[in-house]
């Protein structure tokens, strides 16, 4: 009996061993599994890389706060003053400075088919029309206005072709900015009533639609603004451009202009001193105590023991856009005297270089030159000295003209209406060569103007600084001499004016000194 007993004890606890074996055993197995889950997902994370993995959100830096805005005498109160603002980049800035060349020798105006470009996805707004019943919008960073037009809930591609190239031979679309201002209005059928761009507060491009006509007609409307003159001086510590950027006075672009201009006319990499004196007047535009942007450097001077003294006038035709609108020195010398000639005498560009809808088509294509709109039969001139080589008429650029030059750089001429040379000839900058037009595929007349380099790419024209000539002739000298005597006198003025500022900040003066602010 105990025999039996022992045996039966014996077999209870073999089998409870082997039991717990083969939980071992099994527990074993899925904890190797499920390491070798862990693994493979963590060989997967690590082949899918950082940007398969949420970041944490970057936390918001703080802007400093605004300057206070300081005051502007007049007599006796000081009223509101605002610094112009820092301009945005422009479409014509943002735009490259070449393109490679297309192996189809028929590219020249621009690319037909763009390689590894995609149409961009733009994303409705969804702004409700104003009371008057006008959709607004904003332009675009580095955009063309098309692609802002194409935000407005609504508004398709149609339309934005149609205000384009209706408003684009009277505003250059290459100066508009991101952040500026336009409205939109639609009639009851679907198509634009009516368009307004307004790039500040005083200046309102409009577009209406001439119920006869069945078009949109511009016109433009500009407030009265105040002119304000002032003097900016100082001594240079290391360079023009970095004394210049360390004062809250200088914009950007009076920055850049002024550097441009001096740059010209003085030697900075050896004549330049620590100590050294410049000195520029500025013309500023107010609008109801508020300043507009589009500050003017009318002038400019540099003086240092080694380099001398020098300086340079704004001189300003009858015509806004005239190419002869330009700085020059006191004998009528352009800054840049071997530069390259501007096509034209009146610059006006309707389509930059670079990526753009194209005015007929629509469709995202690389604009190789620059597109100036002009009337029919305005001359077009050689930009340098060269030998013409294609004189042809195409589909697509109409009459054209091709000018190769000393160093191989050939120059296009598209969309002409006449010619005043043949194959062959020799051609020194500006020379008349041909007119402008309105042939082959065209919206309008106007010329477009391509540079190619020696190595076979198109070279951006607004890159390149070109002039209208190296010196004004006797028919601008005598006007250009009564702006010069203009600019004098205000310099002369403007001194007097800031001289009295300072005394005025200084705190009482005596009983006939706030009388003096009339008689500047």
């Amino acid at each position: 009996m105990d025999s039996r007993r022992q045996n039966k004890l014996s077999s209870i606890f073999l089998l409870i061993v082997a039991l717990l074996l083969a939980a071992i055993i099994l527990f074993a197995k899925i904890h190797s599994e499920s390491a070798g889950d862990e693994s493979e997902s963590a060989a997967e994370t690590a082949k899918a890389g950082p940007s398969d993995t949420k970041k944490p959100a970057a936390a918001e830096v703080a802007q400093p706060a605004q300057k206070p805005e300081k005051a502007a005498v007049t007599a006796p109160a000081k009223p509101e003053k605002t610094e112009e603002p820092a301009a945005e980049e422009g479409v014509a800035e943002a735009a490259p400075e070449s393109i490679k060349a297309s192996k189809n020798e028929d590219d020249i105006e621009e690319s037909q088919d763009v390689p590894n470009t995609k149409e961009e996805v733009i994303v409705k707004d969804d702004s409700n029309a104003d009371s008057e019943g006008y959709l607004h919008g904003k332009i675009l960073p580095k955009k063309g206005i098309e692609e802002a037009l194409l935000k407005v809930p609504g508004l398709q591609l149609k339309h934005a072709m149609e205000i384009s190239n209706a408003i684009r031979y009277d505003v250059d679309l290459t100066q508009i900015k991101a952040g500026e201002d336009f409205k939109v209005k639609f009639d009851k059928d679907g198509n634009i009533e009516e368009f307004v761009y307004y790039p500040d507060i005083v200046t309102f491009h409009i577009l209406k639609r001439d119920p006869v006509e069945n078009k949109l007609k511009y016109t433009s409307k500009t407030l009265p603004t105040e002119r304000r003159f002032r003097i900016i001086e100082g001594s240079i510590e290391s360079s023009l451009n970095e004394s210049l950027v360390r004062r809250d006075d200088v914009t950007r672009n009076i920055r850049a202009v002024t550097v441009g201009i001096l740059e010209c006319i003085v030697s900075f990499s050896t004549d330049a001193r620590r100590g050294d004196r410049y000195r520029i007047l500025v013309e500023d535009k107010y609008y109801q105590n508020r300043q507009v942007p589009g500050s003017k450097v009318l002038y400019a001077s540099y003086e240092g023991r080694q380099a001398g003294f020098h300086e340079a006038f704004r001189y300003e035709d009858e015509e806004p856009k005239s190419a002869f609108n330009a700085h020059y020195t006191v004998t009528g010398k352009a800054l840049i005297p071997s530069a390259m000639r501007l096509p034209l005498d009146t610059i006006r560009i309707t389509s930059p270089f670079g990526m753009r809808r194209h005015p007929i088509t629509g469709k995202m294509t690389q604009h190789h030159g620059v597109d100036y709109g002009a009337p029919v039969g305005t001359p077009v001139y050689a930009v340098a000295p060269g030998k013409v080589i294609e004189v042809k008429q195409t589909p697509l650029g109409g009459k054209q003209v091709t000018i190769n030059h000393a160093d191989n750089t050939k120059t296009y001429y598209l969309h002409l209406n006449g010619y005043n040379v043949s194959v062959g000839t020799a051609v020194s900058a500006r020379q008349r060569i041909a007119s402008v037009g309105n042939t082959g595929r065209s919206t309008g007349p106007h010329l477009h103007f391509g540079i190619k380099n020696p190595q076979g790419n198109w070279l951006n024209p607004l890159k390149i600084k070109m002039i209208a000539t190296p010196q004004l002739d006797n028919k601008r000298m005598p006007r250009f001499k009564k702006q010069m005597a203009e600019i004098t006198a205000l310099l002369k003025d403007t001194e007097k004016y800031q001289e009295w500022l300072r005394k005025y900040d200084e705190g009482p003066q005596p009983g006939d000194f706030y009388d003096l602010y009339d008689k500047i």
